[in-house]
């Protein structure tokens, strides 16, 4: 049987088992459930945690480039990183270069940086696009560094979207800012929320699956 890397109980009903983006195996679990019906369920999951491992670690060698900082993601396609001579960052081509009068210990901040400007422009554009196309209207827009999410929308229709959207492919960033948009004619995940999401943007169901890839990216540039 396949040993969870955590046991969590607390005063809950229910029994859950998930497999986080580094691939650990956490169960949740009601305080006084026997150690015998943990197990029973746990085995009752073998293939799914089997699956499910095998492609959490077909992600993390896939972009194990990206999460060691050699090279970085711009709309879904990696960068290679290059420290030349230049006053700015510059990315084109593949390559993103860096200067390299910036010293080393500063780099990771200085990217990190470069990439929340970056998304403030280019999402801060595409978002007034799509509100205009769907004839919607949002109080204000924000970049943030919110941990595990990458968007939230609020009753005053402030629409907030994690830096990190912009590492993702266009079509995924589309669907993250539709979802948000959405969230300004129902403050909730209904059926009608959904119903909504999915009229405006047909890519929906394909964009959801895509972005189950790349969750290991909320994890990035966080101690820095």
């Amino acid at each position: 049987m396949i040993v969870p890397d955590k046991i969590i109980r607390s005063n809950r009903r229910s029994l859950t088992l998930s497999i986080l983006k580094d691939g650990k195996i956490v169960v949740k679990a009601p305080l006084k459930l026997k150690d015998a019906e943990i197990n029973k369920f746990i085995m009752a999951k073998q293939n799914w945690i089997q699956n499910k491992l095998a492609m959490v670690t077909t992600t993390l060698a896939k972009y194990d480039d990206i999460i060691n900082y050699e090279k970085c993601l711009i709309y879904g396609s990696k960068y290679e990183i290059k420290v030349v001579d230049t006053k700015k960052i510059n990315a084109e081509g593949g390559i993103l270069y860096f200067p390299k009068k910036i010293l080393p210990e500063k780099r990771l901040k200085t990217l990190k940086n470069w990439y929340k400007k970056l998304a403030k422009s280019v999402l801060q554009t595409r978002i007034n696009i799509l509100a205009q196309k769907y004839n919607l209207t949002f109080s204000n827009f924000k970049i943030t560094d919110t941990k595990g999410k990458w968007g939230s929308c609020n009753t005053r229709g402030l629409i907030c979207i994690n830096f990190r959207a912009i590492m993702l492919p266009e079509f995924v960033i589309d669907y993250i800012l539709t979802h948000e948009l959405c969230h300004l004619i129902e403050m909730n995940h209904s059926r009608k929320f959904w119903i909504n999401v999915l009229n405006f943007y047909p890519q929906t169901k394909h964009a959801k699956t895509a972005l189950k890839e790349y969750g290991f990216l909320l994890d990035l540039y966080r101690q820095i």
